[in-house]
């Protein structure tokens, strides 16, 4: 995921990298809501799967 970022924009900086992956954990968790809102239970729990690895690759930036 963080390699994707840095694809699309390779002079972003860590800093930006982090808050791009934030904002992105916090659009997926409205999405993954109104999913299961929606009935769309595989697709909210694929979106949480998404969330979960997004939050490893964050901590993983905080710990570098």
């Amino acid at each position: 995921m963080i390699e994707e970022l840095l694809a699309d924009e390779p002079t972003l900086s860590g800093v930006r990298v982090r808050e791009e992956l934030e904002k992105l954990a916090i659009t997926l968790e409205e999405e993954m809501f109104a999913a299961a809102e929606e009935l769309r239970f595989e697709y909210a729990a694929k979106l949480r799967d998404e969330i979960k690895e997004l939050r490893r690759e964050l901590n993983a930036l905080a710990t570098a």
